[in-house]
């Protein structure tokens, strides 16, 4: 099957949407498929090499058995496509793009696969069916068993304030520990170094409250740490944190809460282990591999 990834409008930088996103296409190429990434602006992504699918930049449609837009911006060029069988691939409820207005009316254009449970729920409470496909977990993140500080991690991004890295440095003062932020303190890592930096943490805290399925916390939580996650409805989260038996999970943007989390994971050498276990079993056996998810996504598109 020829599967071509719409990404007109979108394009391919440095982040982890599109890192996710082409090593989604390098897995469908590993499985067998023909695999194409479309755009029409010049590729930004350096943080390692694609391998697999081939990358065409241009504004002339390739042909394929399959067209998927990837994001809001594609799907009035998916919908122009020649290809009969178009599908829309959900990673993220895009309002700091457009109206929710026109997101739904974009949804309700094509067929639509979503990366998490939260997003299927609130399709279809709108009337917009989808089916669910996870990206999939790498398995380069892996605690390596090193002995870890007492810091916790968070993510920094300026540009959206739905990330709340704010609240991260309000936990960090009211708790007394240190925070470590991706972006901030590590940039473009490779995946090894990025493994290793995860490594260094005792626990990771996820305060976003605007994402699909939230993928750092699943790389940190693979590498060892322990995780704390606001339990707003967008949080990306809910697919993976159980309070109790995988996160301590604290009422969202109660940063007095969420430090206490903090604090006790840092002393309770017992409970952070028995999380960390308990969140990697779970998703090793939810959320599954990458190419376990590829072949589903693949049966879907088929179908």
């Amino acid at each position: 099957m020829r599967i071509v990834f719409n990404l007109y409008d979108v394009g391919l930088g440095n982040n982890g949407g599109s890192r996710t996103l082409i090593k989604c296409a390098e897995n469908l190429s590993l499985i067998g498929h023909d695999v194409v990434l479309f755009t029409n602006v010049p590729n930004r992504y350096t943080w390692s090499g694609i391998t697999g699918p081939e990358l065409i930049v241009g504004n002339k449609h390739p042909k394929g058995d399959v067209v998927i837009a990837t994001g809001y911006k594609s799907v009035k060029n998916t919908l122009k496509s020649s290809i009969q069988n178009k599908f829309y691939y959900i990673r993220g409820y895009e309002t700091w793009v457009t109206k929710s207005v026109n997101l739904m009316r974009s949804y309700k254009s094509l067929r639509c696969i979503v990366n998490s449970e939260w997003l299927s729920r609130f399709l279809r409470k709108k009337g917009v069916y989808s089916d669910l496909v996870y990206p999939g977990l790498d398995d380069s993140f892996w605690d390596k068993g090193k002995e870890r500080e007492n810091v916790f991690g968070a993510i920094h991004h300026k540009k959206h304030k739905t990330k709340r890295h704010d609240d991260a440095f309000g936990v960090s003062k009211l708790s007394k520990y240190p925070v470590l932020m991706l972006n901030k303190d590590i940039k473009s890592p490779s995946e090894r170094k990025l493994n290793r930096w995860y490594n260094r943490m005792k626990v990771w805290m996820s305060p976003s409250e605007l994402e699909g399925l939230h993928n750092p916390p699943m790389e940190a939580g693979m590498a060892g740490c322990a995780l704390v996650c606001t339990d707003h409805k967008k949080s990306g989260t809910s697919d993976y944190a159980i309070h109790g038996e995988t996160a301590l999970v604290y009422s969202a943007r109660d940063l007095a809460q969420a430090a206490k989390c903090v604090k006790s994971l840092m002393v309770d050498d017992a409970l952070r282990d028995r999380l960390s276990s308990g969140l990697q079993g779970l998703l090793k056996s939810k959320i599954g591999t990458r190419k376990e998810n590829m072949e589903r996504m693949a049966f879907i598109l088929s179908r």
